[in-house]
C-alpha cells in the first residue's frame, strides 16, 4: 500500500533559505513563498516529482536493493508423432481392413516457475528513493510436438466395385498440446515506505522526503503452442490385369516397373550410347472417399495409373569445339507428362536442337561456348579525335565469329573546376551502323555519336564506360571496359 505524503520542491525550499538570510526585506518574500506555492498547486505538479536543484543537479533516480529473482527455463517441446507406414494391397472384392494412422505428437513440457528473489535488508533511510528487487518470469511452456502424416495407400484392381470392401484408415495424428507455463515469482516488499532526511549546513537545514517502491511480480509463463495435425494419407489406384502378376494380398510388393526419371550426362566423357528413361504417369482425380468402404478416412484426392513411357535419349556433337573440351553436364529429365526436357549447364553454352522418333529423342548439338570465353573482351588503343574518335575492343577467346556482340556507352567529361566533377555527355546503346567488325577486332566509331564536338578535342579529360552484351543460343552476359584520361 502506497502512503499518502507531502514532499516540499527544493525550489520551494530554497525560497524559504533565502528569507531567512535576507531579513530586511523580509516582508517582500512572504507574497513570494505564497505565490509560488500556489502555483505549483495550481498547475496540478505533483510534490513527488522529479525537479532540478537550485545548483543545477537532478533528484537522483531510485536505486534497487536485494537480487532480482531468476527466470525460470521453458519447457522441452513434444517429439513430432511418427508417420503411419505406406502399405500396397489387391483389392478382390474381400472385406481388408488397412491401418495407416500417424502417431500422436507428445506433448510439451511444462516451463519452469521462477525464482524467489533476494530481498536482503532495506538500506535504513538513505538520501534516495529505493525499489526492492522483482521477482522472476516463469518460463514458457515447450510447443505440442506435431501429429504424424497418415501412411499412403496403393491399390491393385481389376473390378472399381471391390474398393468398396477396404477399409482405409489414413488420418494423420494429432497434435500435441502445448505445455503450461511456468508461475512468476513475487517481489520483494519495502520494510520502510517513507522517511525523510533532514541536512544541515552552517546552521541551514533542508529536509527533503524519499520513498520506497515494493519490487514487481514476475510475470507467468507462456503456454506453448499446440502442435500441427498430421496430413491425412492418399491413394494410388491401379487397374490391372492378370498379366502383371499374382494377387497381392496385404503386403508391399510392388507390381509396377519403378521410375528412371532423371540423368545427369558428363558432356566431355559420354559416348554416343542411348541413356534410357521411364515413368509411371499418373492422373490426379477426386471422390476417392466414396471409392472405399462407408467411414474410411482417406484424401479425397487420389492418383490413378494411366500408363507407362519409356524414353531413350543420345547426344550427337556436331560442334566445331572438341567435345573433350567442353564443360559441365547435360541434366536430362522426363517430367510427369512423360516429355524429355534438356537443361545445358550454366558455364558452356550450347546451341542444340532435340529431335524425336518413337524410340529415341536426340540431342544434336551445333555449336558451344564457354561463358568465361564470351567475356575475355579488352579495350585496344583509340585513334582520332572529333568526328574521327574510334574505340578499339579486342576478343582475346577468339569468339566472336559464334557470339552476338552489342555496345552501350557511358561518356563523360571533366568540368574543368577544382571539385573535379565528371558530367555525363552521352548514356545510350551504340547503334549497330557505328561498329565495324574485323573477325575478333571491334572499330565503335563515337565520333560519329550526337556528342559535342568540344567533349572529343585533344586534351579534354573524360570517362569512358563501355558495356559490352554478348549473347548466344539464348544465353548473355555483360562486362564492363572502362578508360579514364586525356584525349
Amino acid at each position: 500500500m502506497h502512503h499518502i505524503r507531502l514532499y516540499f520542491p527544493p525550489i520551494l525550499l530554497f525560497v524559504m533559505r533565502l528569507k531567512s538570510f535576507i531579513s530586511p526585506i523580509n516582508s517582500l518574500f512572504n507574497p513570494l513563498s505564497l505565490l509560488v506555492t500556489s502555483t505549483l498547486l495550481t498547475t496540478g505538479l505533483s510534490f513527488s516529482t522529479a525537479i532540478f536543484h537550485p545548483c543545477g543537479s537532478a533528484v537522483q533516480a531510485a536505486r534497487t536493493f536485494g537480487t532480482d529473482g531468476a527466470d525460470g527455463s521453458q519447457g522441452s517441446a513434444g517429439d513430432d508423432g511418427r508417420a503411419g507406414r505406406d502399405s500396397t494391397i489387391n483389392a478382390t472384392g474381400m472385406p481388408i481392413n488397412v491401418n495407416l494412422e500417424g502417431g500422436d505428437g507428445g506433448n510439451g513440457q511444462r516451463g519452469d516457475d521462477a525464482y524467489r528473489p533476494r530481498c536482503g535488508n532495506q538500506p535504513n533511510q538513505p538520501s534516495h528513493d529505493l525499489e526492492a528487487a522483482d521477482g522472476g518470469d516463469g518460463g514458457d511452456g515447450g510447443d505440442g510436438g506435431d501429429g504424424g502424416d497418415g501412411g499412403n495407400i496403393t491399390v491393385y484392381y481389376q473390378d472399381r466395385s471391390a474398393l468398396r470392401a477396404v477399409y482405409v484408415n489414413a488420418a494423420g495424428g494429432r497434435g500435441g498440446m502445448g505445455g503450461q507455463g511456468g508461475r512468476g515469482t513475487d517481489g520483494c516488499d519495502c520494510d520502510e515506505d517513507d522517511w525523510t532526511v533532514t541536512t544541515c549546513s552552517d546552521g541551514n537545514c533542508d529536509t527533503e522526503g524519499y520513498d520506497c517502491k515494493d519490487g514487481d511480480r514476475g510475470s507467468h509463463g507462456r503456454r506453448g503452442d499446440r502442435g500441427k495435425e498430421g496430413e491425412v494419407g492418399r491413394a494410388r489406384l491401379i487397374q490391372h490385369h492378370e498379366s502383371l502378376g499374382e494377387s497381392l494380398g496385404e503386403s508391399s510388393g510392388e507390381l509396377l516397373a519403378g521410375d528412371n526419371t532423371h540423368e545427369e550426362i558428363v558432356i566431355a566423357a559420354v559416348d554416343a550410347s542411348p541413356v534410357q528413361l521411364s515413368r509411371n504417369l499418373w492422373e490426379t482425380r477426386t471422390g476417392a472417399k466414396s471409392l472405399f468402404a462407408i467411414g474410411s478416412t482417406i484424401s479425397d484426392e487420389y492418383d490413378e495409373y494411366v500408363g507407362r513411357v519409356e524414353k531413350q535419349f543420345q547426344l550427337v556433337w556436331d560442334a566445331q569445339r572438341p567435345q573433350s573440351e567442353a564443360s559441365g553436364s547435360l541434366d536430362v529429365a522426363l517430367n510427369e507428362q512423360g516429355e524429355l526436357q534438356v537443361t545445358s549447364p550454366e558455364e558452356l553454352w550450347i546451341d542444340g536442337e532435340l529431335s524425336s522418333t518413337e524410340a529415341l529423342t536426340t540431342y544434336r548439338v551445333n555449336g558451344a561456348v564457354l561463358q568465361s570465353e564470351a567475356v575475355q573482351l579488352t579495350l585496344g588503343r583509340n585513334s582520332g579525335r572529333g568526328d574521327d574518335f574510334v574505340v578499339n575492343v579486342i576478343d582475346t577467346a577468339n569468339t566472336s565469329d559464334l557470339v552476338d556482340t552489342r555496345f552501350h556507352l557511358r561518356y563523360y567529361t571533366d568540368e574543368g573546376d577544382r571539385r573535379s566533377r565528371f558530367i555525363s555527355r552521352y548514356d545510350a546503346a551504340i547503334p549497330d551502323d557505328l561498329v565495324t567488325q574485323d573477325y575478333n577486332r571491334f572499330s565503335v566509331a563515337l565520333g560519329k555519336l550526337p556528342i559535342s564536338a568540344r567533349y572529343l578535342q585533344t586534351g579534354v579529360p573524360v570517362r569512358v564506360e563501355l558495356t559490352v552484351m554478348r549473347s548466344y543460343a539464348g544465353n548473355s552476359a555483360e562486362q564492363v571496359l572502362s578508360w579514364n584520361g586525356q584525349l
